[in-house]
């Protein structure tokens, strides 16, 4: 099985919601590795930044992953831009505030809205990616999960929901594509420090969440860069025998 850091020129890779926060950190660690990255965002504009940083070693392409005719539409057109796939990072996912309502407050809106980009963002760009993916010899794709899927955060009952989704996704996807020389690994993220932290705990808060979350990890908050690290190291050969898990890195919040 080719291993993206084996492949001449770096992993090609794409990432949904690569221009900020995690996803941003995710983009700049396979960039380190020598790599080029699609950046799959509804507001291309976020990734502007990085094109200055990185120039043609970042593609910004329009995407709303909420809709599986334009999940493929943008895989598709990202292969070819890269010449070929070695990596999916579906990282774009409705969380903070969005992402918050209590069971009493559940709309059918809501619900629909964190569901089809939670998981089913994560399920159709993954089948767009298979045959690109099997095209370049095998890859790897990585599902950005959460904490909140091991224990779930108060208030955010469908979001939980789907980041635990993520583990039997991740699950099933491995034993389907390992013929194919595919491997699947969740990544689930604890209590990361975000751009605009402060704002967005508050307005978690005023929802009536987060409490039981933030500021709760005995390493203290991480940084957005733990999770790009990781991710990097999922993707690279020092992980070839790493599939079907969900890896919760979270500085201890669990322990």
């Amino acid at each position: 099985m080719n291993t993206p850091s084996m492949l001449a020129g770096g992993p090609r890779a794409i990432v949904t919601g690569g221009a900020t926060n995690i996803g941003r950190a995710i983009t700049e660690a396979l960039l380190a590795a020598g790599g080029r990255v699609v950046i799959g965002q509804r507001n291309i504009a976020a990734a502007s930044a990085l094109v200055e940083r990185y120039g043609d070693r970042v593609i910004p392409l329009r995407v709303d992953v909420s809709d599986p005719a334009a999940c493929r539409r943008f895989v598709d057109a990202a292969a070819a831009a890269l010449g070929g796939l070695d990596v999916l990072v579906n990282n774009a996912a409705v969380t903070g505030a969005s992402a918050i309502a209590k069971l009493a407050d559940i709309t059918p809106e809501h619900f629909e809205n964190v569901v089809r980009v939670n998981l089913g963002g994560v399920i159709f760009c993954s089948q767009a990616a298979v045959p690109h993916l099997k095209a370049s010899g095998g890859g790897v794709i990585v599902h950005i999960s959460s904490v909140n899927a091991v224990r779930p955060q108060m208030g955010a009952l469908v979001y939980a929901a789907t980041k635990a989704g993520l583990t039997s996704v991740t699950q099933s996807m491995a034993k389907e594509l390992a013929a194919d020389g595919i491997r699947v690994v969740a990544i689930a993220p604890g209590d990361i420090a975000l751009d605009h932290a402060t704002e967005t705990d508050a307005a978690i808060a005023a929802k009536g969440a987060g409490g039981d979350v933030v500021n709760q990890t005995p390493l203290g908050r991480g940084r957005t860069a733990d999770i790009g690290e990781t991710v990097a190291f999922v993707c690279s050969p020092a992980a070839r025998f790493v599939t079907g898990v969900t890896w919760v890195v979270d500085g201890g919040l669990l322990a």
